[in-house]
């Protein structure tokens, strides 16, 4: 790389780097002087209005996004550029993409073998005047790993701040060979052979500033000759190149505006065929849910019939059980008075051949053999018209137990009335 040539590495705020590419061009003692750029991609990219990660978006979004990175990158090297060939500067410029700015600076370093560079020692917002170290680790990474090779200065806010000569290498232990900045460029107060600072200069009658350089005011003298000099010697050129700009701006914007109404055009198709699929997955999930509902609907119907049915089942089984106990009472009774009609039975045929009639044949009251037997509530069986005058008289006891009766009913013996007939008519 040719020793003529002075590199300064500068980002992407014009405004912030302004006053390092100053400081160079004031003492570049006319050497060319070369912008160099680390491009540093965005991992969020903006897109109606939210960012998003790189990494989540398509491979087209994510190329068409990149494209408008380095059309603005190349932009702001254009400006630089720019800024240079007004005061008369010849200037170039570099730059290279990477995820870090400082290795990328090293890199480039390494790459154009470069011997001369200046930069940032930290944001202006960090000088003050007791300054004398970097700040920024970008600027303490690339002290630390730029070869040897490279001499490397330090600026903030318009001050030479440090000067290294690679991975750490102080200046002032170097013999004095290969200087290639003025002694008279220190903080301390400067010689009044200094060269005119033509940058400032320019930026003084334009700005009205001096963008933090703080060296004291400008001859106007000194101003109106470069002036008049630049009139005559580089109006034209100024105006050629002015257009050229302004043509290359024009037709880099209509890219950039085709590329975002492309992009723009693709996003509204994206957002149409999905916002048409999102109708399409309502559409039918409510025509599902119609069909739940009516089924849901028939099951509750169903189960209401179905608990209607149980209700009326159950209401048959209480009333079957509870013809079932009627009729096993009545089985039992009827069990009983067959056994009853048995022994009578057995007792008849046991004493036929006796004149005597059995004792179950008499009243337990008057003695004498029944004509119409009755059986009262405690279980005995007694001639009808006795127990009834029983009764009449007072008596609500039983005759046989002398309890008291749960009540005045009689049911006919029919058995054994019949068998006392039988026995009658046999003797």
């Amino acid at each position: 790389m040719d020793d003529d040539i002075l590199h300064v590495a500068l980002g992407q705020n014009v405004k912030e780097y302004k006053s390092i590419l100053l400081w160079t061009l004031q003492n570049s003692r006319g050497k060319t002087i070369c912008v160099i750029h680390i491009h540093q991609p965005a991992n969020m990219i903006p897109i109606m209005g939210t960012r998003f990660p790189a990494s989540t978006l398509t491979k087209q979004k994510v190329r068409a996004y990149r494209e408008i990175e380095r059309q603005n990158m190349q932009q702001i090297l254009d400006e630089y550029l720019l800024f240079c060939r007004k005061i008369g500067a010849q200037a170039e410029s570099r730059d290279i993409e990477m995820d870090s700015i400082e290795k990328g600076i090293v890199n480039l370093i390494c790459q154009l073998g470069i011997r001369k560079l200046v930069m940032g020692a930290a944001a202006d917002k960090h000088y003050s005047k007791k300054m004398m170290d970097l700040k920024s680790k970008k600027a303490i990474y690339v002290r630390l790993h730029a070869p040897v090779s490279c001499h490397i200065q330090f600026i903030c806010k318009g001050r030479l701040i440090h000067t290294s000569v690679g991975s750490g290498t102080d200046v002032s232990s170097l013999d004095g060979t290969d200087e290639w900045y003025p002694p008279a460029l220190d903080n301390s107060t400067c010689s009044s052979r200094r060269p005119v600072d033509i940058a400032r200069i320019s930026s003084v009658r334009s700005d009205g500033t001096d963008n933090g350089l703080e060296d004291g005011s400008i001859d106007e003298t000194l101003y109106s000759k470069f002036e008049k000099a630049m009139a005559e010697a580089g109006n034209a050129r100024l105006e050629a190149f002015q257009e050229t700009q302004r043509r290359r701006k024009a037709e880099k914007d209509a890219i950039e505006a085709m590329h975002k109404a492309q992009v723009s055009d693709r996003l509204c198709a994206e957002e149409l065929k999905q916002r048409k699929e999102i109708e399409e997955a309502l559409a039918k999930e409510k025509e599902e849910h119609e069909k739940v509902k009516i089924q849901l609907s028939k099951a509750m119907e169903d189960l209401q019939f179905a608990l209607d049915q149980k209700s009326s089942l159950e209401s048959k089984i209480v009333e079957s059980n509870e013809m079932v106990e009627g009729l096993e009472l009545r089985i039992v009774s009827a069990v009983e008075l067959l056994q009853i009609y048995k022994k009578e039975r057995d007792e008849l045929l046991s004493s036929k051949e006796h004149s005597e009639p059995p004792s179950y044949f008499l009243c337990p009251i008057s003695q004498d053999i029944m004509q119409d037997p009755h059986v009262a509530t405690d279980g005995f069986t007694y001639e009808a018209e006795v127990l009834r005058e029983w009764f009449d008289s007072g008596h609500d006891t039983s005759p046989m137990t002398n309890l008291k009766l749960e009540n005045c009913n009689l049911v006919p013996n029919y058995a054994l009335r019949s068998a006392i007939q039988e026995w009658q008519q046999k003797h």
